[in-house]
């Protein structure tokens, strides 16, 4: 049972992240009741960084503040929590570094670019610790999707699914690459 609820909370996730991106709402004064997020022009969004997406649609938190609409028991909430303090533990210096990291970028001179020319390639440190960072809450979820009933673990991803959506409206990551 365990493995099942597993396997299809990890396909119900992937789909409906590629629906997400693929379908991403019409415009951005529709009404975005879960997981809402600033406007992507708000001049606090070029300061908050690559992390915002992973702060605002994280799944773990999502489900500890929709505990009551999913009707979690007070053991679900409970598991759900414990599970979120250790996804804080892993990723608090993470986050850290990832904040550091994207001060001291902010900090150095960009040569200016033409049209024709290529971007700039990713920092390996910074994609390094972005990776672990949404593997630690893709694993996080996961195991939070495990407390879950089939009802709730639905609702559980369709909330999660529109709050990805919602952070990649906000972050400008629904837009294609320039």
């Amino acid at each position: 049972m365990r493995t099942s609820t597993l396997a299809i909370a990890t396909v119900l996730l992937l789909a409906s992240g590629a629906v997400g991106r693929a379908q991403l709402p019409g415009g951005r004064g529709s009404s975005m009741s879960v997981g809402r997020s600033p406007n992507r022009d708000d001049p606090a969004m070029k300061e908050i960084g690559s992390g915002l997406e992973l702060r605002l649609a994280n799944g773990v938190n999502i489900i500890i503040g929709h505990a009551r609409e999913l009707s979690l028991t007070s053991e679900q909430l409970a598991s759900v929590v414990v599970i979120k303090r250790k996804l804080d533990s892993l990723n608090t210096p993470l986050m850290r570094e990832l904040d550091s990291l994207e001060r001291a970028g902010r900090g150095r001179e960009k040569a200016p670019h033409s049209k024709g020319d290529l971007p700039e390639p990713p920092d390996p440190v910074l994609t390094e610790t972005l990776g672990q960072l949404r593997t630690n809450l893709h694993n996080a979820e996961l195991d939070a999707y495990e407390v879950l009933s089939g009802v709730q673990l639905q609702k559980a991803l369709q909330m999660v699914k529109e709050a990805r959506t919602n952070a990649a409206i906000a972050t400008g990551h629904d837009q294609p690459p320039r």
